[in-house]
């Protein structure tokens, strides 16, 4: 028997993205709606042949679906997933999974007690260049961590009409989201390579003047008054790592990583044509004993060690991946010519099911490996990459440097919210958290 999936917030442009993958995934044999604004849910109940609707996450709740997947608005994730677990359904949830170091304590808690299934669908840990960058860590290409960079900077401009459409009048009260709680973009580009936590911060934020008055401390439900915040972190390795999250700023969006170690080095760097980024690798071969009798002086050095610097702008391609002869391998005869849209050949496309090729994608072809991963998880009862444990790395370093920012950038230490049992079962491509 395949699964049930109610899908909640179904009237956001993101959960109809979602829609229709999980209507086609081989594991789930049916798909539920659930949204408080009727008229939309009966506009997209028709628009995706649904036939099961709910009016609110209660509703769904009582309902006999196995699954909810939340894309509400993202200061209601934390709460309504210790529900929907509560009420004995795995949960998916768009990001963040919390905006309160409690909310992460009691959903890392839940998870535990009640032995379902929560995965937070985070895309950068799904990227090309994250994929990359993490099998190179793991088989260390890049030697010891040393610093790390990730950034997600999107302009205001872009979110104006989906509050307005989602809040109505009052849309400008939620609207000053603080930055630093939207941090898993970022984080993640930084924490899925390395698999360790961030453990104090010191973070300043900029105080925004914009003519739209969304950041007014008397009008913002958060008092915040930062559309824009900067924080530098210790890490668990004794590396650094940057984190920019920025809602006012002429990128219209952009998000970018660096991994930096000892012997590996991973930046982007922007390309004058079209925008797009380039990807520059740097590998430092050290000859047999480098080192290893002191100091060697700067000329030999120069001359034993070699650098190699790769240009992977394949990493930037996401114009689909096709099956053929050549690259089909242990896949079934079935999947030849098959394509799968907007994937780059450095993601594990391999682990789609043939159903989803020649479909939408979305977020450089991260859709469908966070479909994909959660309805694999559940069925096979094993913990998903971006589980409860992951997530809390994620998204508490953040909380705490929003506080930073609002003490003028006081150092403030990172919770550990802890690892996951010993004796729970994995996913295959579920990398096990460092202290």
């Amino acid at each position: 028997m395949g699964l049930k999936i109610g899908i909640c917030g179904a009237a956001g442009g993101f959960s109809q993205a979602f829609i229709p993958l999980f209507q086609a995934h081989p594991g789930v044999d049916e798909v539920y709606l659930a949204e408080i604004m009727a008229d939309r849910l009966a506009e997209q109940a028709a628009k995706f042949g649904v036939t099961k609707t709910f009016s609110s996450l209660d509703e769904l709740c009582k309902s006999d679906c196995d699954c909810i997947a939340l894309f509400t608005q993202r200061w209601m994730h934390g709460p309504q997933a210790i529900q929907a677990l509560k009420a004995g359904k795995h949960v998916y949830s768009a990001v963040p999974a919390a905006v309160s170091l409690e909310e992460i304590d009691e959903l890392v808690k839940t998870v535990k007690e009640t032995g379902l299934t929560y995965m937070l669908g985070e895309t950068s840990y799904y990227r090309a260049q994250t994929t990359f960058c993490r099998n190179a860590f793991a088989t260390g290409k890049f030697g010891e961590f040393v610093y790390g960079e990730g950034q997600y900077h999107h302009d205001m401009a872009h979110f104006y009409h989906g509050y307005s459409r989602s809040n109505g009048d009052a849309w400008k009260r939620t609207a000053s989201f603080p930055p630093m709680y939207y941090p898993t973009h970022s984080t993640a580009f930084i924490l899925s390579v390395t698999f360790r936590r961030m453990t104090e911060v010191s973070c300043f934020g900029y105080v925004d003047h914009h003519v739209d008055g969304v950041f007014d401390p008397n009008l913002s439900l958060w008092g915040n008054v930062f559309s824009n915040e900067s924080a530098l972190f210790r890490t668990s390795d004794g590396g650094m790592a940057r984190v920019n999250e920025f809602r006012r700023t002429a990128h219209s969006m952009m998000d970018r990583m660096t991994i930096t170690g000892t012997h590996g080095c991973y930046q982007e760097q922007p390309r004058e044509r079209e925008g797009l980024l380039s990807n520059v690798f740097s590998w430092l071969d050290f000859p047999e004993g480098y080192g290893k009798d002191g100091i060697i002086p700067f000329e030999t050095a120069n001359k034993d060690v070699k650098l190699r610097m790769t240009d992977h702008n394949d990493l930037c391609v996401f114009n689909g991946v096709t099956v053929t002869e050549e690259n089909i391998g242990d896949l079934p005869k079935e999947y030849l010519g098959k394509t799968f849209q907007g994937v780059s050949p450095f993601q594990p496309w391999q682990q789609l099911p043939v159903e989803f090729a020649d479909r939408k994608n979305g977020h450089e072809g991260t859709h469908v490996f966070l479909v994909n991963d959660f309805v694999r998880a559940v069925s096979q009862h094993k913990l998903p990459p971006n589980h409860v444990w992951l997530a809390a790395r994620y998204n508490a370093p953040g909380i705490v440097a929003h506080e930073s920012a609002k003490r003028d950038g006081e150092r403030l230490a990172i919770p550990d919210f802890g690892l996951p049992p010993a004796d729970w079962a994995v996913m295959d491509e579920t990398f096990p958290l460092q202290p």
